[in-house]
């Protein structure tokens, strides 16, 4: 438990430290700021933390929240799946992304959710696909342990339940019964619209 607690509160202070480097310490050609979302990142910092260190099974895929991704890159380079250098240029070419992105930072996210709400509905529909090859028998009967289905786990906002589209994907995940699917839902009241 005390390596969990100093893990979290390295990545949190990195996840701080690049949101701060973004806005303050790295040169800006135009004075602009570019934001980065503390808030959400610390809000989910210890759950990410044991998520990542002491419950995840290489199966298992997460789709992170969009406003979490400072805390989600800091974990992945403690890990040693980022580079220094992309946590230095969070938020400018090349650096590492504002949301998960598959196309910009890789096989380190299971799930692009630049959209807010899009994690939950992803990850339904994943588990869909594994719960479809079982029933068709499209997965061997004698799978090793390792390469069974994987949760499919969505770390949302509370803020995202306003997006239709999760209460579509709850109706869905109901009507199809869906197994290994989780979604977590941050309640940290942090909204730009209005207190969730």
């Amino acid at each position: 438990m005390a390596c969990l607690t100093t893990f979290e509160k390295k990545a949190l202070w990195l996840s701080t430290w690049m949101i701060h480097n973004a806005n303050h310490l790295r040169p800006s050609r135009d004075g602009l700021k570019v934001g980065g979302h503390q808030a959400s990142s610390a809000s989910v910092a210890t759950l990410m933390t044991a998520l990542y260190l002491d419950v995840l099974r290489p199966q298992d895929r997460v789709a992170v929240k969009p406003h979490a991704a400072p805390l989600f890159h800091a974990l992945q380079y403690l890990l040693g799946r980022q580079s220094r250098d992309k946590l230095e240029r969070f938020r400018a070419l090349g650096g590492a992304q504002a949301y998960p992105s598959r196309t910009k930072d890789g096989d380190i996210v299971d799930f692009s959710t630049g959209s807010v709400g899009l994690g939950v509905g992803v990850t339904l529909f994943a588990s869909l696909v594994q719960d479809y090859l079982r029933l068709k028998r499209l997965v061997p009967n004698d799978t090793p342990p390792h390469q069974l289905p994987g949760r499919m786990i969505a770390l949302a906002g509370d803020a995202e339940l306003d997006e239709g589209n999760i209460f579509e994907a709850l109706l869905e995940g109901w009507k199809h019964d869906v197994r290994n699917l989780w979604w977590v839902v941050d309640y940290n009241r942090q909204s730009l619209d209005a207190v969730v």
